[in-house]
């Protein structure tokens, strides 16, 4: 009698183990599950007007949608962030325009925060921008602040329509603003005479 009501309790608490293992692998398949369709996927890059990059990526419905951040890997150096973006909270697809990448080969990639909070990046995305892009201004048409990138130091100036010279600035380098608000609205040219090549470059500005 003893030996059967041993065997009895054996039996059971080896149902209850089995139990309890398969409950912890459907938890563990289940959070993988989760981490997995949180994701950031099909993220692409494309070169638009030779100098700026287009990038597009869609979000999970069940994602955290509050913020992603761009960050973006120039010439296989590391990644930097170069945008915080507040996401919308309807809609699958989600783009931004990188108005100043490097030249050469840029890197990107999404970093946001999966349903469970935690960090995650999407797959990087690769292009290629050829040309000088060295000197770099935005936005354009512009309201009141101009930003100017320049690796090489310059002198800048803005001219209206009848050749008068509006606005100057000199030894401009990295990343610099001007202020416009006082340039009434219309076209104006954009004159970046390179101190280093002696290269004038020329481009129409429009103000708001």
């Amino acid at each position: 009698m003893l030996k059967n009501l041993i065997f009895l309790f054996c039996v059971l608490c080896g149902g209850l183990s089995t139990a309890w293992a398969q409950a912890d692998t459907t938890s563990e398949i289940q959070d993988q599950s989760d981490a997995s369709s949180s994701q950031v996927t099909n993220l692409v890059a494309t070169v638009k007007e030779k100098t700026r990059v287009l990038l597009n990526w869609r979000l999970p419905k069940n994602g955290n949608r509050e913020f992603v951040s761009v960050e973006r890997s120039a010439g296989g150096k590391d990644f930097e962030m170069v945008a915080l973006l507040k996401q919308p909270e309807t809609g699958d697809w989600y783009e931004w325009v990188d108005d100043s990448p490097a030249k050469g080969r840029n890197a990107y990639r999404i970093k946001h925060a999966g349903k469970t909070g935690v960090e995650q990046y999407s797959l990087i995305a690769s292009t290629m921008v050829a040309g000088d892009i060295s000197f770099k201004f935005y936005p354009n048409p512009v309201d009141n602040i101009l930003i100017v990138r320049t690796e090489d130091p310059i002198d800048l100036q803005v001219l209206d329509g009848n050749g008068q010279l509006r606005l100057s600035q000199s030894r401009i380098q990295g990343l610099q603003t001007i202020n416009v608000t006082s340039l009434e609205k219309g076209i104006y040219l954009l004159r970046c005479t390179n101190r280093v090549t002696g290269t004038v470059t020329q481009e129409r500005l429009l103000k708001n």
